[in-house]
């Protein structure tokens, strides 16, 4: 593959760590076609931690960096992996891509819809690659329970999907992980962007073109905030309930409930019905299947979770396996830095690329502009841009 794609981590808190675990993991399956150069935050030592992280398997540190500026500067990496708050994506992944760096962006792709859209003008004016860090799709088990369901057909036409999880888990908002999930102005909305970006994708990826979405959704606690970024005190105002109905152009039909509110229950489930029989999700039900899936046959025959795996790989070539697992990898967070760095180094597309991550983003916004006017819409229309009364508020403060 020639010289190693160069690449600096940006945005160092929580969910670089799993990044970097992706790194570490490559490393031991001997990948060697990148090298982590620079770790580039707002807070050194927060830079400093990642970089001393990674120094323990690289073998050699990169550099701390403050600021994207600074980065850009130092000129030290061609691409960068952005694991920064939603708020912040395209105020640096734009600026980085007109640098002419590369960039791996976090799901979400952007805020909003119209932020998604700048982010992708600004990578193919500059010619660069981009793609949306989205682990879900890209793990062995939901690629094989993909497989199981759409290509294989193992429990006939899929007919109906019910994906529920109702608990009562109030949000800690006494920490920094938490402080700014609760503001709609720093993350885009609640659960719905959150997880359910992970949601999104993989019905996206499993069923093809949604039609229409309705929804209803409501804040029954509006908690206190103290000290949330950018905004200071505040109260809660992202959704902790909500329930959706999406319509697929291929005649499939999704119900998706959830509340983190609901005293005394604990609900959770996510089933795939269809014509010969159920798929049950083992899960966390909006990281569709990465725990796995189960099969319950008409006549009661059960496929288990090994036994789908075992069949989907066994149905792949070595060219495809590597394709889809490069280096042996089967966990999602370093199949995508691997198929990045792949993408940087050939020119090859990426798995995810830009439109893929507008167009998951696209469907949670679909549900968010239903449930504010009160009304289903045409998810086409959303990602058009042509409805926006939810995210038009984001727009404007973050002038977009």
């Amino acid at each position: 593959m020639g010289n190693k794609v160069k690449l600096a981590v940006v945005g160092c808190g929580g969910i670089s760590g799993a990044h970097i675990n992706g790194y570490k993991d490559l490393f031991a399956r001997g990948c060697r076609t990148f090298e982590v150069t620079a770790c580039c935050d707002v807070s050194l030592q927060a830079a400093e931690q990642r970089a001393t992280e990674i120094a323990t398997f690289q073998g050699s540190k990169p550099k701390v960096i403050e600021g994207i500026d600074a980065l850009l500067k130092a000129g030290v990496a061609e691409a960068a992996d952005i694991c920064t708050p939603h708020c912040f994506h395209h105020s640096t992944a734009i600026p980085l891509l007109q640098g002419g760096m590369h960039v791996l962006l976090e799901k979400p792709l952007g805020i909003t819809v119209k932020a998604s859209k700048k982010i992708i003008e600004a990578a193919e004016k500059n010619r660069r690659v981009l793609a949306t860090a989205e682990n879900i799709r890209k793990c062995l088990s939901p690629r094989a329970c993909r497989w199981a369901l759409m290509e294989k057909k193992m429990i006939g036409d899929i007919r109906f999907v019910d994906i529920q999880a109702i608990n009562y888990g109030q949000l800690d908002f006494t920490k920094p992980l938490f402080k700014w999930r609760g503001v709609k102005i720093l993350t885009g909305g609640g659960m719905i962007m959150d997880s359910g970006a992970h949601l999104a994708d993989m019905l996206l990826y499993l069923f093809g073109e949604p039609d229409e979405v309705s929804c209803w959704m409501k804040t029954f606690d509006a908690a206190p905030i103290q000290g949330a970024p950018i905004v200071g005190d505040t109260r809660c105002d992202v959704e902790d309930t909500w329930n959706a109905t999406i319509a697929f152009r291929s005649g499939v039909r999704v119900v998706w409930t959830h509340s983190r509110v609901m005293p005394g229950a604990n609900s959770k489930f996510g089933r795939y019905y269809g014509s010969e029989g159920m798929m049950e999700d083992l899960g966390w039900v909006f990281h569709c299947f990465q725990g796995g899936g189960k099969i319950t046959l008409k006549d009661k025959t059960e496929r288990s979770k090994e036994w789908i795996e075992q069949q989907f790989l066994e149905s792949l070539s070595a060219g495809q396996k590597e394709q889809l697992f490069p280096h042996g990898a089967t966990e999602g967070f370093a199949v995508e830095v691997a198929d990045f760095v792949r993408a940087v180094a050939t020119g090859a597309k990426p798995d995810m690329d830009g439109y893929a991550g507008l167009k998951a983003k696209a469907l949670s916004e679909a549900c968010y502009e239903s449930a504010t006017i009160g009304k289903t819409v045409k998810y086409q229309d959303v990602l058009e841009g042509k409805i926006d009364a939810f995210q038009k508020p984001i727009d404007d403060y973050w002038k977009i």
